[in-house]
């Protein structure tokens, strides 16, 4: 015979049976915080890590400068091409007077071969709102000096792969201080006569992107083409 206890009992041994709480056991499995000595030694390890960086982020960003400004100097040298073909053989002047009296300048006349006018400007140069580079004085004429009156032509250039036709431009004759938005690269025998004239620049490790009248471009240092040059203009002669 079953009795009412036993029946209870049975009841009682199939309750599942739960866990207590154990605030004791509870904090002795958390994770003990870090302490400050821990946490200084994760700053410098990061710091230290950053410095290791950031020098080598900075020589990406000015190589890639480099790369946009090589770019430009090549899609203004096609546009002079394109341009010449275009003139019956004749190169753009670095400027001239329309017939309302106004100048216009060398990159405005490119601007109809270019995608973008933002070519004109190398995105090393921080200061120029309008041009960096400059077009070689003694190759292309510049309409509003005075006595000036005809552009020269492709066919008057004899070493196109040794004569500059265009780089990057902007200083003085100290070679440091900078003069923006000129638009003239005087040759190295030459003075530096109105506002529209600089020396070339190198913006980019100490180097500058030329180029030449064949349409290469290159990258070279002062003393590779201007400085200490026998005879003195023989970049830069036609």
């Amino acid at each position: 015979m079953v009795t009412t206890d036993s029946v209870h009992q049975n009841n009682l041994s199939l309750m599942p049976i739960l866990p207590q709480p154990n605030p004791a056991g509870s904090s002795a499995r958390s994770r003990p915080a870090f302490t400050l000595i821990e946490l200084l030694v994760v700053i410098a390890i990061i710091a230290l890590l950053a410095a290791m960086l950031l020098p080598t982020l900075a020589r990406a960003k000015q190589k890639g400068q480099q790369t946009a400004c090589i770019n430009n100097s090549r899609q203004q040298t096609l546009a002079i091409f394109m341009y010449a073909e275009d003139s019956s053989d004749t190169l753009p002047p670095v400027a001239y007077n329309d017939k309302d009296g106004d100048e216009v300048s060398w990159p405005s006349l490119l601007d109809p071969y270019l995608r973008n006018p933002k070519t004109h400007l190398c995105p090393t140069d921080t200061l120029a709102k309008e041009n960096s580079y400059g077009l070689n004085e003694l190759g292309f004429v510049d309409l509003t000096d005075p006595g000036v009156t005809t552009p020269n032509r492709l066919a008057d250039f004899h070493t196109v792969a040794t004569t500059v036709m265009l780089g990057d431009l902007g200083t003085e004759n100290d070679f440091r201080t900078l003069r923006p938005d000129t638009l003239k690269m005087v040759a190295p025998g030459s003075d530096l006569n109105d506002d529209a004239d600089a020396r070339p620049v190198g913006r980019h490790h100490q180097r500058c992107n030329i180029g030449f009248m064949d349409g290469h471009i290159e990258s070279l240092r002062l003393n590779q083409f201007y400085l200490k040059q026998s005879p003195t203009n023989k970049w830069f002669t036609p």
